[in-house]
C-alpha cells in the first residue's frame, strides 16, 4: 500500500512540474515567418496552437520548426517557412520542372528537381548567377535556370586535362578554371569562341625570342609556329628582298634567335671616257717635226648600269646589267709640219747649215765592238767602219741612207750603217776604228745638213 502511494505521489509531482513549466512559457515569443521575425503571445500548449492563435497559417507542405505538435517545453523560437512554387529550367530536358518547396537553399531545390550540381555548372536566379549553397531570399515564387557545364579538353603545351564550364565563351571558361594567358600566348580557337560539346582548346605558351636586326636587338615573347609569323607578331616586317635566318617559313629555332637581313638595292649609272684617235695630215704652214691641232678631238662617253646589293648596309654584290656608248669619240686631226727651214750653227769646224735637228741617244761601235759574233769592217752602205759614219735603226736607214749629219763632240758624218737600236728611243751609233774607239752613252742633238734631200721623210719613226 505504501509503495503504490509513493508512485502516485511521484506522478503528481511530475505533472505539477510540467504544469509549472508550461505556465512559465506563457507570454511573449518570437516567430520568424519566411525570414521576417515577429513577436506573438504564447498562450497555447503546442507550437501549432501558438501559430494558430497568432493567425499564422501553415500546412503540411510548409516547414515549421519545431514541429506543430511539439509542446512549448524549452521552445524559445519558432520558424515557419511557407512552401513556394519553384520552376527550374535546364538545357538537359524539355520543359520546366515545377514543384512547391519550403526550402530556400539553391542546391536543395536543384536536388528536388532531380539535378546534380557539378563544378563548372551554373545556376541563375532572376538572371543573376548564384551558388548552389546560396540561401534564396523570401519570395512568392522561385524561377531558377540551370546551365550544365561543357567538357573542354584543354591542351597546354602538350599537357592535356579536362575542364568544365557553362560560360558563354572559351576565354571566360579558362578564366573560370584559373587558366591565365599572357598577351603573347596563343589560344586555339580564340578567346571569343562559343563553347561547344567536347571541344578541344590548345594553349601554346609564349617563349623568349631574340631578333637581331642589323645592329639593333629586339627582345620579345611569342607562341608563333614559324619565323615569319613571329616576326609579324613583334612588328619586324620583311620587306622587298629582306630575308631572315632561319627562313620565314621555317619553325622557330630552339635557341630562340632570329637574324633579319635588311636588303637594299641601288642602280648606279657610271660613265667613263673613251679616248679619241689622232688623224695626221700634212701641214705646210708648220715647221718640220712640229705638230699643230687642225681640228680638236672629243672624248666619247661609255655608260654602264650596275645593280648593287647591300645587306645590312654592306655591299655584297655588283652586277653589270647593261653597257652602251652614250657618245662616240671624235677623231682629232693633227697636222705634222712639212715646212723646211734652213738654219745655221757655229761649230769648232766652222759654220754649218742644217734643215732638221733631232734629239737622240748616242752610243759608239767599231769593227770588232759591234756586239756581233765577229768583226764587221764595212757598213751597210759599203763604207769602212771609222769616224765619220754612223749607224741608225733599219727604218731610219731606209729613209735616210747617205744623209750627211753633224753630231756635237763627234763631228760631221754620214748615215751609212744599220744597228739594233734601243727600244723606245731615237738612237744613233757613232763609228770608230778599233784603235780610235771612244765609248759614247749620252743624249745629243743630231743635225741633218744641207742640201735638203728631194724626198724628205716628214715624220721620223
Amino acid at each position: 500500500m505504501n509503495k503504490k502511494m509513493g508512485i502516485l505521489a511521484a506522478v503528481c509531482l511530475t505533472g505539477m512540474g510540467i504544469g509549472l513549466l508550461l505556465l512559465s512559457a506563457q507570454g511573449k515569443m518570437t516567430v520568424i515567418v519566411d525570414g521576417q521575425p515577429q513577436v506573438v503571445e504564447a498562450n497555447g500548449w503546442t507550437v501549432g496552437q501558438v501559430l494558430r492563435d497568432a493567425g499564422i497559417e501553415f500546412n503540411n507542405q510548409d516547414r515549421v520548426l519545431p514541429a506543430p505538435g511539439r509542446i512549448l517545453l524549452n521552445v524559445g523560437l519558432i520558424r515557419v517557412d511557407h512552401a513556394r512554387l519553384v520552376q527550374v529550367r535546364s538545357s538537359r530536358q524539355v520543359g520546366d520542372i515545377s514543384f512547391t518547396s519550403s526550402s530556400r537553399i539553391a542546391g536543395n531545390l536543384l536536388a528536388r528537381a532531380g539535378i546534380r550540381f557539378f563544378p563548372g555548372d551554373r545556376l541563375y536566379w532572376n538572371g543573376r548567377q548564384i551558388s548552389s549553397s546560396d540561401i534564396l531570399p523570401p519570395a512568392i515564387t522561385y524561377d531558377l535556370e540551370f546551365k550544365p557545364g561543357t567538357a573542354i579538353i584543354l591542351d597546354v603545351d602538350g599537357n592535356r586535362r579536362v575542364i568544365f564550364s557553362a560560360a558563354a565563351t572559351l576565354g571566360e571558361a579558362l578564366w573560370e578554371n584559373g587558366v591565365t594567358l599572357e598577351a603573347a600566348d596563343r589560344l586555339t580557337p580564340g578567346m571569343d569562341s562559343p563553347l561547344e560539346p567536347d571541344m578541344t582548346a590548345v594553349v601554346q605558351r609564349a617563349r623568349p625570342l631574340t631578333i637581331q636586326v642589323g645592329e639593333q636587338q629586339v627582345n620579345a615573347r611569342t607562341a608563333a609556329a614559324t619565323v615569319g609569323e613571329a616576326l609579324a607578331q613583334v612588328g619586324v616586317a620583311l620587306q622587298g628582298s629582306d630575308y631572315s635566318r632561319p627562313a620565314a617559313g621555317e619553325p622557330l629555332p630552339d635557341e630562340g634567335r632570329i637574324e633579319v637581313v635588311r636588303v637594299r638595292e641601288d642602280v648606279i649609272i657610271s660613265q667613263t671616257s673613251v679616248a679619241f684617235e689622232n688623224e695626221y695630215v700634212e701641214d705646210p704652214e708648220t715647221e718640220l717635226d712640229q705638230r699643230s691641232v687642225i681640228e680638236p678631238g672629243q672624248y666619247g662617253i661609255q655608260a654602264k648600269r650596275q645593280r648593287v646589293v647591300y645587306e645590312n648596309g654592306k655591299e655584297v654584290s655588283r652586277t653589270t646589267e647593261a653597257e652602251w656608248t652614250a657618245s662616240q669619240p671624235k677623231t682629232q686631226k693633227v697636222g705634222y709640219g712639212t715646212k723646211v727651214v734652213i738654219r745655221t750653227l757655229d761649230t769648232p769646224g766652222g759654220t754649218i747649215e742644217y734643215w732638221r735637228a733631232v734629239d737622240v741617244y748616242a752610243t759608239s761601235y767599231s769593227p770588232c765592238r759591234s756586239a756581233a759574233d765577229r768583226c764587221y769592217p764595212s757598213t751597210s752602205l759599203g763604207l769602212p767602219v771609222k769616224r765619220g759614219v754612223i749607224g741608225v735603226s733599219k727604218q731610219w736607214y731606209n729613209l735616210l741612207a747617205g744623209q750627211p749629219v753633224y753630231v756635237p763632240g763627234y763631228g760631221q758624218a754620214v748615215i751609212a750603217d744599220v744597228g739594233g737600236g734601243l727600244s723606245g728611243k731615237k738612237w744613233i751609233d757613232l763609228g770608230f776604228t778599233d784603235d780610235e774607239f771612244e765609248a759614247w752613252h749620252q743624249n745629243v742633238t743630231l743635225y741633218f745638213l744641207t742640201p735638203v734631200p728631194a724626198n724628205v721623210p716628214w715624220i721620223l719613226p
